[in-house]
């Protein structure tokens, strides 16, 4: 199993070369975003079937029939809204009717997520595997199994690089992060000194949401095995067209 992110695009394509299958890997829709920013004075039209758009135009142009949702399809926790009991089912049905399998990982904000659903395979926020490639949400610790797989698929944070130019004018770019994985540094869990070689974090789908800005000084990552299993400063930062920044520690602003 090969993973390739697609340029200039937030998602990516695990490809099964035994299968001759791409799978289609995304996270991070927060449909139902705009409802709380109603609540906050902030008048913004849907993104759900924008959003919609983009990703069938990706499962199209790569002709592809499994897609993977790594968690945060809706917004507003621990409920849900209005917007998301009428735009989330409409959004899979959607779906469905140009992919043959939709897994679903629950997220953190995917509050009652599987009554809002149908002809999904949904999977805890621990995960599951695909060959030699596990995946998760990010906000609780992944099982057993998907920490031994050689690299694991993670989102949650939605992580972003903050540019500052020469006149202090600061512009923020989502990207992807990169990172080998460290043993937990404890001896109460063994469960976890098995473990793959690298963490990859999706960037976010929408672009509406605010990201982490891994490059300031204060920023944190979200999630117990991003805060103690790599290595922060020595991750890998790629730009969504593929190019790479450098080392973390290098891009300190």
């Amino acid at each position: 199993m090969q993973i390739e992110p697609i340029p200039n695009e937030p998602a990516l394509l695990l490809k099964d070369k035994d299968k001759n299958e791409d799978i289609l890997v995304a996270s991070d829709f927060h449909i139902g975003i705009e409802y709380e920013l109603l609540e906050k004075g902030i008048n913004l039209p849907s993104q759900t079937k924008k959003m919609l758009s983009h990703l069938q135009n990706l499962i199209a142009q790569y002709n592809i029939d499994h897609l993977i949702i790594l968690g945060d399809v809706k917004h507003k926790i621990p409920s849900a809204s209005r917007q998301e009991y009428f735009e989330v089912p409409e959004f899979f049905d959607a779906l469905r009717e140009k992919v043959e399998v939709i897994d679903l990982v629950i997220g953190n904000h995917d509050g009652n997520i599987r009554s809002m659903v149908r002809d999904v395979d949904v999977h805890p926020s621990t995960g599951f595997c695909i060959g030699n490639i596990g995946l998760y949400h990010g906000h609780t610790w992944p099982s057993k199994e998907v920490m031994k797989c050689k690299t694991i698929l993670t989102a949650h944070n939605h992580p972003t690089v903050l540019f500052i130019d020469k006149l202090g004018s600061r512009s923020v770019e989502r990207c992807w992060v990169r990172a080998n994985l460290l043993p937990l540094q404890t001896k109460k869990d063994s469960r976890y000194q098995k473990i793959g070689k690298e963490l990859i974090i999706l960037p976010a789908f929408n672009e509406l949401l605010g990201g982490t800005p891994l490059n300031e000084k204060r920023s944190k990552l979200l999630g117990p095995v991003p805060k103690k299993m790599i290595d922060l400063e020595s991750a890998r930062i790629y730009l969504l067209d593929g190019t790479f920044l450098g080392k973390l520690k290098d891009l300190r602003v």
